[in-house]
C-alpha cells in the first residue's frame, strides 16, 4: 500500500518511511476504538440510557410516587340524621392503587333503600378533582346495621394532588316493615394446617315470618385501629329462604401478600321480602 503526502515545498512526493509509520499509528488507532467501543456495551456502563420505568398512566413512578403519602390525605364523612359514615380507611395496594373503604351505618328507626356512596376528591387548593358515586352492595338496610363499601382509585396520574376525601351517602326511604329476619351465628374458626389460612364456618337462619329472597352475606375486617381493610363476599348456596329455614356457610382467608393485617371481622346479612302479589280472580 502507498501513501501520498506533502512535502514542505507542496509538491508530492512518495515516503516509505513515513507510510510505516502512518500504517502503525493507524493501527493503534483502530485497536482503541475497538477497545472503547466494547466497554460502552457492557450493562450499566452508562446510566444515562437506561429506560425509566412508568406506570400505566404513562407517568413516571419517581415523579408520582416517591414522595406520595397517602396517609396525609384527610377523609371526612358527611354524616345525617339517619346515616353515619365510619371506619373510613385508604391506603395504597401491592398495585399502587388507591383503595378507599368504610361502611354506612343505619341509625334512624327506618328502612333505607336505593343506596349510592359519594366520593369528591379535593386537591390543596380546595378545588374538586374527582367525583364518582357507586351503588351500594345491598338494596336495602335496616335499623343498627351496617353497610360496607369499597371504591379502588386508579387514576394515578391524580395521586400527587389529593389533599381531602368528602364521603357521603344518597337513599332513600323505605316504609315498608320487615317480614323476614335473617340472623347469622358463627359456629367456629380456625386455622389451616400449615397456618396459610382462616376459615370461619357459620349459619344463616331466617326467624322471620316471611319469605325472604336476594340473600346476601358480607364480611368486614378491621385493623387494630379499627379501620376497614378489606371485605369479603360469602358464597350461599340459595339466595331465598323460607321461615326457620337455615342453611351454612364458610369463608376462607388466604394469607398472602394481597391481605392487609386485620385484628377482627363483622358478618351482615342483606335481603329482600318477597312480594306478595294479589291474585284477581
Amino acid at each position: 500500500m502507498l501513501i501520498w503526502i506533502l512535502d514542505k515545498n507542496n509538491k508530492i512526493k512518495l515516503s516509505k518511511c513515513k507510510y510505516l509509520l502512518f500504517k502503525e499509528v493507524f493501527l493503534i488507532i483502530i485497536i482503541f476504538s475497538l477497545i472503547f467501543m466494547l466497554v460502552s456495551c457492557i450493562p450499566g456502563g452508562d446510566k444515562s440510557t437506561e429506560p425509566t420505568i412508568t406506570n400505566s398512566s404513562g407517568v413516571t413512578g419517581e415523579s408520582s410516587l416517591y414522595l406520595f403519602d397517602c396517609e396525609k390525605i384527610k377523609l371526612e364523612g358527611t354524616d345525617t340524621t339517619d346515616i353515619k359514615i365510619k371506619n373510613c380507611n385508604l391506603y395504597m395496594d401491592i398495585y399502587e392503587e388507591l383503595v378507599l373503604m368504610g361502611e354506612v351505618e343505619n341509625i334512624s328507626p327506618g328502612i333505607k333503600t336505593d343506596i349510592g356512596i359519594t366520593f369528591d376528591f379535593y386537591d390543596k387548593k380546595g378545588d374538586k378533582i374527582i367525583s364518582r358515586t357507586i351503588p351500594a352492595f345491598a338494596n336495602y338496610v335496616k335499623t343498627g346495621n351496617r353497610l360496607p363499601f369499597c371504591y379502588y382509585i386508579d387514576e394515578k396520574e391524580k395521586y400527587i394532588d389529593m389533599s381531602m376525601v368528602k364521603i357521603g351517602v344518597n337513599y332513600k326511604d323505605y316504609n315498608e316493615i320487615f317480614e323476614g329476619n335473617p340472623v347469622v351465628k358463627i359456629e367456629k374458626y380456625y386455622y389451616g394446617d400449615d397456618g396459610d389460612c382462616l376459615v370461619i364456618e357459620g349459619r344463616v337462619i331466617n326467624m322471620g315470618s316471611e319469605k325472604i329472597r336476594n340473600l346476601k352475606l358480607f364480611c368486614t375486617f378491621y385493623n387494630s385501629s379499627g379501620r376497614v381493610v378489606f371485605i369479603r363476599k360469602c358464597y350461599l348456596q340459595r339466595e331465598e329462604m323460607i321461615p326457620d329455614e337455615e342453611q351454612k356457610f364458610s369463608l376462607k382467608i388466604i394469607f398472602d401478600e394481597y391481605i392487609p393485617e386485620f385484628t377482627n371481622y363483622r358478618f351482615e346479612v342483606f335481603f329482600e321480602d318477597v312480594i306478595k302479589t294479589p291474585v284477581n280472580l
